[in-house]
């Protein structure tokens, strides 16, 4: 699960004449952000990085702009229109708002073009949530957010309760992994915060491919943040972080499984949490619950601000990678995220029944293939390398200035960037859970200035909470 990108600018200019996806035209527009100006159509020129820097608004109140024209979410006029307005407001900068309509192409985001076109493409997959990271993750691992659509609600992780904790019931003789590159938001469950064995560093994946030693369900995490002391790097693709290191990890997530005995039995899915704010055309639907559903629970609402979990959120990619599937494959079934959960339950867990309606009526995955046995595909498709779309220039001139800078005087320290919204949510959620279980960490989460501090405070935190849940379990720990 990757971070913050919509179907519509990722793969959107897929769509040709003999590649009908639910894509682009090439004609969507938004509103300009400047009174009188021309409307903003979308366009091929995403760039890997410096396009969506500072990070495009992706709240809940944001996404009723974008998706509604309005913070209150009020039908009225066509939907879809408030994504330049908002960026405009989010960024400070009416010109600014108009980068909210770049899009990607198969020349500049190939590893991801090359997965989708030669397996399957879902168009329909929206994330659970029209809000932020941490609830749509949540809806990923339970069909609920604990009521939160935001990223400030530090208990909403450590009290849901995940497919994990179902897998876990040693009557179901299945089992999972959770492979990270650093953080995660998983840790701060605090049942899995108790029970961690099933976390691994993600470089031990491509070695266990190639054992053959993967359990049912695996679920890899990209890295969110860079940790330079350590000398690693984000590879989530959350602006404003290179795109090009995230195709680098599909890539290698994709060649680990195919070069190893159990890629005929693998179904690999890469999709994204949340869209991030930028623009896609087609409207999320509203969510009704259905009346043979009744007796099942509602997801716990939100109520600040008010809001039912009735409608999803905005568009995602999502690629279904498998050798049972047919080059040019594509599925228009509405998927979202409570599928993961409801597809791991459906095939691996006695427990059928489903945390609450919304994961009891979204659709499962597991019948998607369509090709026979004797039709299994053997041949090998090879990915392209990343490439790195150029930064506009005026990007490249302010870097290669500030380096310059440092250079010509290096008693002056390099700017020290600040920590991201998304790492502050992790490093308090940790925060609560390391509470919880009454870990101390060296330093407190308002003791976080810069990006790097949070990264330490997160290693930190995991360190903490790996030693807690040994003593409690007697070597439970990592």
């Amino acid at each position: 699960m990757m971070e913050n990108r919509s179907f519509d600018h990722m793969l959107g200019f897929l769509k040709s004449d003999d590649y009908p996806i639910e894509g682009l035209n090439g004609d969507e527009s938004n509103p300009p952000a400047i009174e009188g100006g021309l409307p903003v159509v979308v366009s091929r020129d995403a760039h890997s990085v410096h396009d969506l820097n500072p990070d495009p608004g992706h709240d809940f109140i944001d996404v009723n702009v974008q998706i509604f024209g309005n913070k209150d979410a009020t039908p009225g006029g066509p939907p879809m229109q408030g994504f330049v307005q908002d960026y405009a407001l989010v960024s400070n900068h009416a010109e600014q708002g108009a980068n909210i309509m770049k899009c990607f192409t198969a020349d500049t985001l190939p590893v991801l073009s090359t997965l989708a076109r030669q397996f399957a493409v879902c168009d329909h997959w929206f994330s659970s949530v029209p809000g932020p990271t941490i609830p749509n993750r949540l809806f990923a691992h339970a069909a609920s957010s604990a009521g939160s659509v935001t990223q400030d609600a530090v208990a909403a992780p450590a009290v849901v309760k995940t497919i994990f904790e179902v897998i876990d019931d040693p009557a179901n003789q299945a089992s999972f992994r959770i492979y990270t590159s650093g953080a995660s938001i998983l840790l701060a469950n605090l049942y899995l915060a108790r029970h961690q064995t099933g976390f691994h560093p993600y470089d031990e994946f491509r070695d266990d491919c190639l054992r053959g030693d993967l359990p049912e369900y695996t679920f890899i995490e990209p890295s969110y943040d860079d940790d330079i002391a350590q000398g690693m790097f984000a590879t989530s693709q959350h602006p404003d972080f290179p795109v090009n290191a995230g195709e680098a990890l599909i890539s290698d997530v994709y060649n680990a499984l195919r070069d190893g005995p159990q890629w005929e039995t693998t179904l690999l899915l890469i999709v994204y949490d949340e869209h991030g704010g930028i623009f896609d055309h087609v409207p999320p639907p509203a969510l009704v619950k259905d009346p043979a559903n009744a007796g099942l629970p509602d997801p716990t609402p939100s109520t600040d601000p008010p809001f039912a979990f009735d409608r999803a959120g905005v568009r995602v990619p999502a690629v279904f990678v498998s050798p049972y599937l047919a080059p040019g494959t594509i599925i228009s079934q509405p998927f979202d995220h409570c599928s993961i959960v409801a597809t791991v339950r459906k095939l691996f867990c006695l427990d059928k029944t489903p945390f609450n309606w919304r994961e009891a009526q979204a659709a499962t995955f597991e019948n998607i293939l369509n090709l026979a046995v004797e039709d299994v595909r053997t041949d090998h498709v090879v990915l392209p390398a990343p490439v790195v779309a150029a930064p506009p220039p005026d990007a490249i001139a302010a870097a290669n200035a500030a380096f310059a800078t440092a250079t010509a005087h290096p008693k002056i320290p390099p700017a020290v960037r600040k920590p991201t919204d998304l790492a502050m949510s992790m490093a308090k959620a940790m925060e609560y859970t390391l509470e919880q279980l009454h870990v101390k960490t060296k330093i407190a989460a308002s003791q976080i200035y810069s990006a790097q501090d949070a990264t330490n405070f997160l290693n930190d935190a995991a360190s903490a909470l790996t030693g807690a849940a040994k003593t409690m379990t007697g070597g439970g720990g990592r």
